[in-house]
């Protein structure tokens, strides 16, 4: 049991195309959902719902259920297509959530919902979810209030025979409020659409119908095919390292152990400037092949306590994984009444850098 526990965790903490946020906590539910020995039949659990959701962004809430394993089977996220979500924010009213069946989200491992309404700072929002089998969940998460933090260096390093790239930054920080940072970096992936006008009507080449087509026509003059790339929900999960000692990850591991994400709380800061930095694994920086092609993503962001408290205990997990028996490790406790995971809050800065050729 132990050994099918530590392959199924490996694929999904090392696999090449990780989702944001869903990926980062399903190794951990792979265990939480665990049953004492094995059913005969798998049968629906909890809900689970895996979520942050960012001022300026639109909502995208990943929401599935645990099954449970039969014999000699791994355990398994089932994907829920009949699930009733809404969100309500404070003074911004309610918006219904849809099931989002683009290609975006075809490969993720559970069921994607989505919304319209952007997400402001300082505001608090509640989730609400019903499935006809499994009930009904809710979590409240609060969007953190904007901050300002300045990208002062980045340049190519070396950190211990590792290529990195040193990203240096400032955060102002705001006083008479608890603030929590969380840092970290990822590949966004980007698709290739081909396209042309004929007798004009856009069609796309990528479609069996716009081939065709394009192969009649290409040799008359004024057809062109066009290329755009663009940016998907996929990402890489890039590893980061720190060598400040106030970052909570010095509390956990050695600052030479690769972390998902550098965590730090503004104890020690309160209403001041703090100077620190990180270092980015440049692995995938380059693609090794079009799969890969992205833009890299360096992210300082201000979240919800309870969404700083679940990725600390994940982080947590991470590293312990391996040095302990399964059974004394403890798994994260979200915010998801009648269900399992994590509703939380986030505001971001983001910086945008381009190594492949897009």
């Amino acid at each position: 049991m132990a050994i099918d526990k530590f392959i199924l965790f490996n694929r999904w903490r090392y696999g090449n195309i990780v989702f944001d946020v869903v990926i980062i906590f399903l190794s951990v539910f792979i265990f939480s959902c665990t049953k004492s020995g094995y059913n005969t039949k798998s049968l629906p659990d909890k809900l689970v719902v895996l979520a942050e959701i960012t001022a300026g962004d639109t909502a995208n809430i990943p929401i599935g259920s645990t099954l449970a394993a039969g014999t000699g089977n791994t355990i398994i996220f089932s994907k829920l297509d009949n699930v009733d979500a809404i969100i309500t924010g404070q003074g911004a009213g309610t918006q219904t959530l849809l099931l989002n069946t683009t290609s975006d989200f075809t490969s993720n491992p559970m069921a994607v919902y989505s919304g319209t309404s952007v997400f402001v700072n300082n505001n608090t929002y509640t989730l609400s979810a019903t499935d006809p089998l499994l009930g009904s969940i809710e979590a409240t998460t609060v969007v953190p209030d904007s901050f300002s933090a300045k990208k002062t260096e980045t340049e190519t390093d070396d950190l211990n025979g590792k290529k990195v790239l040193r990203f240096a930054f400032t955060i102002n920080d705001a006083a008479a409020q608890k603030n929590y940072y969380i840092f970290d970096a990822v590949k966004q992936l980007v698709n290739t659409f081909k396209y042309f006008y004929w007798q004009g009507t856009r069609y796309d080449y990528n479609t069996q119908q716009g081939y065709n087509l394009y192969q009649q026509v290409q040799n008359n003059p004024n057809v062109v095919l066009y290329t755009d790339t663009i940016l998907t929900h996929q990402y890489l999960q890039l590893n980061v390292f720190t060598r400040d000692n106030n970052t909570a990850n010095a509390g956990i591991g050695t600052l030479d152990s690769a972390y998902s994400r550098i965590f730090i709380t503004d104890s020690l800061f309160n209403g001041h400037q703090y100077e620190t930095e990180f270092y980015i694994s440049r692995d995938y920086f380059k693609a090794a092949d079009s799969t890969q092609k992205g833009v890299v993503q360096v992210r300082v962001k201000s979240v919800s306590k309870e969404l700083y408290d679940y990725l600390f205990q994940y982080e947590r997990y991470n590293l312990n994984f391996g040095n302990f028996p399964v059974g004394n490790l403890s798994s994260p406790q979200g915010n998801i009444k009648n269900g399992f995971g994590i509703f939380g809050g986030s505001a971001r800065k983001q910086w945008s850098f381009y190594y492949d050729s897009l």
